[in-house]
């Protein structure tokens, strides 16, 4: 698979705090992310290759093509909610949750969960901790 080859959709965001939007698009060979409830998209640096290849081992890592579509939480009605949409030749993910994630039951991701794998991914190539829900330096 290569770069160019796919698009995602990344968002991982508290209801009363925004959280990041991230999005790659490889036709344009544009990383950008924006504030879920914003609509100012900033233009991250393009990944490096060193960057697509952690990419790429850690989705695999991850399992996320062997994700349920939707995971919730059924005792929390706010909190944090999560997506992920991935298109590629001969590959599609759409997964989703509501304060649950794949291969955990607490309301958060815990530490080298599936999920906390996918966010470290998806964090190496914006060049941040995106479980912070914080903007990347400009």
């Amino acid at each position: 698979m290569k770069p160019e080859q796919l698009a995602f959709e990344f968002s991982h965001c508290a209801v009363f705090g925004g959280g990041p939007l991230i999005e790659w698009e490889g036709k344009k060979s544009e990383l950008r992310w924006r504030d879920c409830y914003g609509d100012a998209w900033i233009t991250l640096p393009a990944p490096t290759q060193l960057q697509w290849k952690a990419f790429f081992f850690l989705l695999e890592q991850s399992g996320a093509r062997n994700w349920e579509m939707s995971y919730s939480n059924p005792n929390i009605e706010d909190g944090i909610g999560w997506d992920f949409k991935l298109t590629a030749p001969g590959l599609q993910i759409e997964t989703s949750g509501s304060n649950a994630y794949p291969g955990s039951d607490s309301f958060e991701p815990l530490p080298g969960s599936p999920f906390d794998i996918l966010a470290t991914a998806i964090g190496i190539l914006a060049g941040c901790d995106i479980q912070t829900l914080k903007p990347p330096l400009s």
